[in-house]
């Protein structure tokens, strides 16, 4: 599946930067983009895995009313980001790929684990769609380790993280052993994200 970073950019007068001196992003990731229902995200991920999250409530009521409240989906194989596999399908030893949550049907958050050893490969196309970073972070050695690009209401965020070896069921993942290998996390989200019960 051929990958696409698309941006949609406000723009007031000659600027992107909203009031507060941030850009006013809409942020899409692939197919998907913030705000967009899990059922669609469903009919595009047919074979993604999505199950409730459990939540706490005083009583029955309030328990139904809200089952759906936070619905988090995953998927390991069938997708990749600009041409670059998900972690778990080049290695599933380590089953980390393409995550999603939802609060109230509607998309918050998506991630790609990637099997890649460097921030570095996605960054001429991150700042071909979206210019300098806002904020990076660099390890000891002097490479870079994350950026982040800030929007009024979004973000998206590329991370260099280490991935242990894991078995994973239904429910739960269990870390195994082994070193570490390293991978990529690009990930899109609200930057107001709904708190409480997440």
């Amino acid at each position: 599946m051929f990958a696409v970073i698309v941006v949609f950019m406000e723009l007031s007068g000659s600027t992107a930067r909203a009031r507060d001196g941030r850009r006013t992003l809409t942020l899409r990731l692939n197919d998907d983009q913030l705000g967009e229902s899990l059922k669609r995200f469903r009919s595009i991920h047919k074979k993604a895995i999505c199950v409730v999250r459990p939540i706490e409530w005083s009583d029955e009521r309030s328990f139904k009313g809200n089952w759906w409240l936070w619905v988090d989906c995953s998927l390991e194989k069938g997708v990749t980001f600009e041409g670059h596999e998900l972690l778990a399908e080049v290695d599933p030893a380590r089953p980390f790929g393409l995550f999603a949550s939802f609060y109230k049907r509607k998309l918050v958050e998506v991630s790609y684990t990637l099997c890649l050893a460097s921030v570095e490969a996605l960054l001429p196309i991150l700042y071909k769609g979206y210019g300098a970073a806002d904020d990076v972070a660099h390890n000891k050695a002097g490479s870079l380790d994350a950026a982040t690009w800030k929007g009024s209401t979004a973000s998206l965020d590329v991370e260099l993280v280490p991935i242990f070896p894991a078995v994973s069921d239904r429910d739960f993942l269990q870390i195994g052993k082994g070193l570490p290998r390293s991978a990529v996390r690009i990930r899109i989200h609200f930057s107001n994200m709904p708190s409480g019960d997440r």
